[in-house]
């Protein structure tokens, strides 16, 4: 995946987004504020990892990116051209 961050929350975040496919070069940084802290590391192991990135899908998605599950992220440029593809009929 091609979201990386740096910084921790509560805190101020700063996340680095690049397109996933093919040969597209489309990136994008933002910073967030992040005011909760993640949950302990002992009882929520993926919760405390994946934390700044669940608080910034709402800003992600805001922006028109898309995630496309194990395939990474697309911009808006490419997720527009995805959803406009015909589907296979074969």
């Amino acid at each position: 995946m091609s979201l990386t961050t740096e910084g921790r929350a509560p805190g101020p975040v700063r996340f680095r987004l690049a397109c996933d496919r093919g040969d597209c070069a489309e990136h994008t940084t933002f910073d967030l504020v992040i005011a909760e802290p993640p949950p302990d590391r002992e009882t929520d192991f993926l919760g405390h990892l994946l934390h700044e990135a669940h608080q910034a899908m709402p800003y992600i998605d805001g922006l028109g990116w898309v995630c496309a599950g194990g395939a990474g992220y697309r911009c808006p440029t490419c997720a527009a051209a995805s959803r406009r593809r015909p589907a296979d009929t074969a």
